[in-house]
């Protein structure tokens, strides 16, 4: 190297430190500027917190196809305030509100003393910048539960009518559905929506009870935030095929093939506290759900149906996990329900170590009919494992059961819901429990440990995947 070039990188150097000082100096005295600034506004918020002062004008900057309505709605609450503390609340719910609406691309917020010369003293203008969002988007996916997935692909247009509408159109390639939904925040609330849907559903339900299903319905939906959870209420009517027998279905699945139309009104709430929902660590779950068919149509019923779940975590790692769920259908006007009103129990998803709807009622060992009442329950352990504590990755030990009955509507119902308790199927086992972005998935050694003579065992190995486990 030629020595010429030493005092020169040495000076080079030297310029380059000094550089670097005088930067951080200069950083740091504006960061302190900052921050004393900050302490000077905070103060005088507090101190004139409940002082006087009105919003004198509202401007939202940056919108092109949202309605002046919408935005009327929204910053309603803000325009009631009467006091500096309550305005600077009221527009930072407004700004949040505006942006859950999820057709802006962000929305920042300005207040300033009123620029009009004939406003009265304590009058402040509000101004909110936004950028909307663009109108069409395309989301493609995959669904997977009950151990089968699907492709699907979800059409969309956001503020449709400039009202913060959406309107919805789904596509499912493995489960034949198509799904089209316009729904409405009410009164510009995010938290408040009404919806109106069409949708097709095709059942595959040949690998356990040898029929295909098929449903066509329109539904109107009112979903709404409260304290105690989320609320939905729908109405709906479906139309019901029960098709495709298989060539050697059971009696009973040939006599249940046809067409039937439901009408009905049904309620949900649901709280949900869990950390996580696929792997909690804490937290609980509560599900609540009504149904009341027979306003019109050919199906009579009441259904009712609860889920719990609670998760503790028991330090160093280790996590303890309980649920309970329970469900019941009773038919009136008809001796007994139909097939696709019922519920079915078993699988990897809801009671480990039976195949999927390998639980309750069966004909000739072979069709499984569901059920009109049921009960199931399961405790977890999950642990860290060796080497591997900074990954999603766990291990898994477990015991659970359930039942599942039929209903004989010519009996009192205490009957039938004695014979849950009576002839419980119970499993336990161990396994690996991995929760990647997308889904969790189970590898579990099942060890069936009570079983009923219609029940189909998963002895062994069982694989599931899904998002939703019991």
């Amino acid at each position: 190297m030629d020595n010429e070039e030493f005092p020169l990188r040495a000076h080079q150097n030297v310029e380059a430190e000094e550089f670097m000082s005088n930067n951080f100096e200069a950083q740091a005295k504006k960061y302190k500027e900052y921050e004393e600034a900050a302490i000077k506004l905070n103060e005088l918020v507090f101190d004139t917190k409940d002082c006087p002062f009105y919003i004198h004008s509202f401007q939202i900057l940056g919108t092109q196809k949202t309605r002046q309505s919408l935005f009327e709605s929204v910053v309603y609450s803000a325009l009631q305030a009467r006091t500096l503390s309550s305005i600077i609340d009221e527009v930072r719910i407004t700004a949040d509100k505006l942006n859950r609406l999820d057709i802006f691309k962000h929305v920042d917020v300005l207040l300033d003393n009123s620029s009009d010369p004939l406003a009265q003293p304590g009058a402040i203008d509000v101004i909110l910048s936004t950028e909307e969002k663009s109108r069409f988007w395309i989301k493609t996916g995959t669904e997977i539960g009950n151990d089968a997935g699907s492709a699907n692909i979800s059409l969309n247009i956001r503020n449709v009518f400039g009202g913060a509408e959406t309107l919805e159109t789904y596509i499912s390639a493995g489960t034949q559905t198509s799904y089209f939904c316009l729904a409405k925040p009410i009164n510009g609330n995010p938290d408040s929506k009404v919806d109106i849907s069409a949708y097709r559903l095709t059942k595959n339900n040949q690998s356990f009870s040898s029929h295909d299903e098929i449903l066509q319905g329109i539904a109107l939906r009112w979903r709404v935030l409260s304290k105690l959870g989320f609320h939905e209420l729908t109405y709906g009517t479906s139309w019901r095929q029960i098709c495709n027998i298989a060539k050697d279905a059971t009696l009973s699945i040939r006599e249940s093939a046809g067409h039937s139309l439901k009408s009905s009104v049904a309620h949900t709430l649901v709280r949900d506290m869990r950390d996580d929902i696929m792997l909690p660590s804490r937290g609980y779950y509560i599900k609540l759900f009504q149904e009341f068919a027979g306003f019109n149509g050919d199906v009579y019923f009441v259904k009712n149906e609860f889920e719990s779940q609670i998760n503790f975590p028991l330090g160093k790692g280790f996590i303890f996990s309980a649920s309970l769920r329970n469900g019941l259908l009773y038919p009136f006007k008809t001796r007994q329900s139909q097939i696709c009103d019922r519920f079915f129990l078993g699988g990897a998803q809801s009671v480990r170590g039976f195949r999927l709807n390998g639980i309750g009622p069966r004909e000739e060992k072979k069709d499984s009919l569901g059920g009109d009442a049921y009960i199931a329950a399961g405790v977890s352990l999950f642990t860290p494992l060796p080497k591997l504590s900074r990954y999603p990755v766990k291990g898994h030990f477990f015991v659970n059961g359930g039942n599942l009955v039929r209903i004989n509507t010519s009996q009192r119902l205490a009957v039938s819901l004695n014979n849950l308790a009576k002839t419980p199927s119970v499993s336990a086992g161990v396994g690996v429990v991995y929760r990647s972005s997308i889904l969790r998935l189970e590898v579990n050694f099942c060890l069936p440990l009570i079983a009923t003579n219609t029940d189909k065992l998963k002895k062994g190995l069982q694989l599931g995947l899904g998002f939703n486990f019991w």
